[in-house]
């Protein structure tokens, strides 16, 4: 009798195309108890952060309680998310928009590598996957690095906030073959799976129009008109601006504000 050949956990997911969470490009659909069939299901993955302060730190929260990944490395341009050492930041930010200054103070078996460059990271051998959570303006640039050099992606939403990114990211992605998963979250949950397929089976009559609006300029008092100052000195400005135009830093941006810019973002493509 023929011996068969077993597949090994990466083998598999590369092959499929699996994901962590949200929606991978090309993606295959596998229930948990496929995927605990797997020979070598239980192997080590070490992931690298590619930033971590709000969104990401809540998916390195989420992350740490996979048995399959390795907390391996950070990179982040403000030095107290890179240290995870909450006492450290700016006490303007804490008073301001504390509660999207994620918590910290984590511990990991392995104490992760940090870096303030995430073209250092990408060139870490030891690195499988990456977890990009950094502001929508980056994403573009730092998916196609990750899998020019290897690396699996989860990707943040919004993909991107061009349609020439995006198409570039798809490219780079059917060219190296690796998994690439985006955090939609509302396209991930049942009840919108449930709600797209009643609305294609037109339970609700022919849709022509789709409207959404976002008016949200955070609550209750805006982001206010400011002047450019300059950045605290562990945040490093020129890096978070990146390929954009140069500007002076101006506290109504970054951190977490960058949303209402339309160089950077917009809470249309957050949402």
């Amino acid at each position: 009798m023929k011996k068969s050949k077993k597949t090994t956990r990466r083998e598999f997911i590369t092959r499929t195309g699996i994901a962590t969470a949200g929606v991978a490009l090309g993606a295959t659909s596998l229930d948990a108890s496929a995927y605990n069939h797997i020979a070598g299901a239980n192997d080590k993955v070490n992931v690298g952060f590619i930033g971590i302060g709000n969104r990401g730190s809540q998916l390195l929260g989420l992350f740490m309680k996979q048995p399959d990944a390795q907390i391996a490395a950070f990179c982040d341009i403000y030095e107290p998310y890179l240290l995870r050492d909450r006492s450290k930041v700016d006490p303007r930010y804490l008073k301001d928009i504390g509660g999207q200054i994620p918590e910290m103070g984590e511990t990991f078996p392995v104490k992760p590598v940090l870096y303030r460059d995430f073209r250092r990271l990408l060139e870490n051998k030891d690195i499988d996957a990456v977890v990009i959570a950094t502001p929508d303006h980056w994403h573009a640039i730092q998916m196609i690095n990750a899998v020019n050099a290897g690396k699996d992606v989860y990707v943040e939403k919004p993909l991107t906030i061009t349609i020439k990114e995006g198409r570039a990211m798809v490219n780079a992605q059917a060219a190296t073959k690796k998994v690439v998963a985006v955090g939609l979250n509302r396209r991930g949950s049942k009840i919108y799976q449930k709600l797209a397929k009643d609305i294609q089976a037109g339970k609700i009559g022919k849709v022509t129009v789709g409207i959404a609006h976002r008016i949200n300029n955070m609550y209750p008092s805006g982001i206010g008109r400011m002047k450019p100052e300059q950045p605290p000195k562990d945040f490093n400005w020129d890096m978070w601006l990146g390929p954009r135009a140069f500007r002076e830093y101006q506290y109504n941006i970054a951190p977490y504000k960058f949303r209402w810019w339309s160089d950077y973002s917009s809470q249309m493509g957050n949402w």
